[in-house]
């Protein structure tokens, strides 16, 4: 879905533009549902990933903030700060009893390949989660305060817009509940899979390892969902501001002219000083969310990026190996296994790309909106061309820990790097294949 087909609920958002801020308050609403809306209690830019932020609040990896009101949330109560705490202990208690049992024989009848090369690829996989998720758990510890902060900004900027405009944006984040069931049947699924292989009885730690992978890989998931909804949101919000700035465009400009010679005057560009002051304001405060949210997320986000990179890589070998094995017998349990895994990673892959790259989109877009706005007297161009020359020094980009930019093309560049590291894990096979036949022969 792009960002064009988003929907923004307002009122004749144009009409607004060219009245005084004041024209359209709230009672004035013609839509009576949307006043509704508008006066509830509900709140309203949470309420699509209520879902999803109940799971991480039961997790820990959010806390149980206190909603003071519609456009406000404060810290947790000490109950629920404990809870967290607790919650977080016990999770760092179990990856330690996971990282011990496996380095011990009680995880031996998890690894059921007999190759070298796809044990050690078993073994960074599992090391890989554990770290990931662990990483994950600090992080959003450590970073309790910065994500209310962001929470608060978006809200409050909500609240502005109702009360300098009347409008209430919607979200469109219903994709967040989608992928939460996507993550939750492909788990359950990898999770019978993993039992079903396991030859013999199966031991209780056994038992403990496979659930608490899943349980580490959903988690994970979930947060990059999370997090790709805040960039949605924030996107959103820039998509709103680009369409108040492009009203007051040259070629927007034309059409009211051209309007006006049929119909009575229309007030344009009177009130384009000060609403190019709550616009830049606006503009400023989405910039300090979307780099908070950066800050927030990027050292997970690059964990994670690291590890579906792996398990993609992985899975892609393990299809590779059943398609052009000698003995022409494919199993279907380790094709379903595969393409699991594959389907659940590269759609948060896809995911993740596309909020980057959609927020990134529309916050840099502005400035080129703004550049064609028309100016006619020297008060207006004065005011475009202090926004432009502070825009031109601003490089706005939602980068992996500082280590590379995220967006549309990620997705490609992952690939394009798995299929490098396949070729390398094809390459390790053959020689480890041909060490074999060379065995087999000086035995005979």
């Amino acid at each position: 879905m792009s960002p064009n087909t988003w929907v923004i609920e307002m009122n004749s958002h144009k009409s607004r533009l060219f009245t005084h801020p004041q024209a359209h308050p709230r009672s004035q609403l013609s839509n009576d549902a949307f006043a509704r809306r508008a006066v509830s209690n509900d709140n309203p830019v949470f309420e699509d990933i209520s879902t999803i932020l109940s799971v991480l609040k039961a997790s820990g990896l959010l806390p149980f903030y206190e909603q003071l009101s519609s456009y406000e949330v404060g810290p947790p109560s000490k109950t629920n700060e404990f809870y967290s705490f607790f919650v977080r202990g016990v999770v760092h208690a179990l990856t330690i009893f996971n990282i011990y049992s496996l380095i011990t024989p009680n995880s031996a009848q998890l690894f059921f390949s007999l190759r070298e090369t796809d044990n050690v690829n078993q073994w960074i996989e599992l090391l890989l989660c554990i770290f990931t998720y662990t990483l994950t758990v600090f992080v959003c510890a450590r970073n309790t305060k910065s994500m209310l902060e962001i929470m608060n900004e978006i809200l409050k900027l909500d609240k502005e817009v109702l009360r300098q405009f009347g409008v209430v944006l919607s979200n469109n984040c219903n994709f967040s509940v989608k992928f939460l069931v996507v993550i939750v049947c492909c788990q359950a699924y990898i999770m019978v899979l993993r039992i079903y292989a396991v030859k013999g009885a199966i031991t209780p730690t056994s038992y403990i390892l496979i659930a608490f992978y899943a349980f580490q890989n959903g988690l994970t998931a979930t947060y990059i969902v999370f997090a790709s909804a805040l960039l949605r949101i924030v996107c959103i919000r820039f998509h709103f501001v680009n369409q108040l700035l492009n009203a007051f465009t040259y070629v927007q400009q034309q059409k009211l002219a051209k309007k006006s010679r049929r119909q009575p005057p229309v007030s344009n560009m009177e009130h384009f000083p000060e609403d190019s002051l709550f616009i830049y304001r606006t503009h400023n405060k989405l910039l300090r969310i979307y780099k908070s949210i950066n800050e927030c997320c990027s050292l997970i986000i690059v964990c994670f990026l690291g590890y579906s990179f792996y398990t993609v890589t992985t899975n892609w070998y393990n299809l590779f190996v059943q398609i052009t094995n000698n003995k022409g017998i494919i199993s279907a349990h380790i094709l379903q296994w595969c393409l699991a895994w594959l389907c659940l990673h590269t759609s948060l892959l896809a995911l993740l790309s596309r909020s980057c790259g959609a927020t990134t989109y529309e916050a840099n877009s502005t400035s080129q909106i703004l550049a064609r706005v028309y100016g006619k007297s020297k008060e207006f161009q004065n005011i475009i061309d202090k926004f432009l020359t502070k825009s031109i020094k601003q490089e706005v980009q939602f980068t992996a820990y500082g280590f590379f930019a995220i967006d549309n093309s990620t997705l490609f560049k992952i690939f394009s790097a798995v299929t490098t590291y396949l070729v390398i894990l094809i390459q390790f096979k053959q020689l480890e294949d041909s060490k074999l036949e060379e065995q087999v022969q000086n035995e005979v």
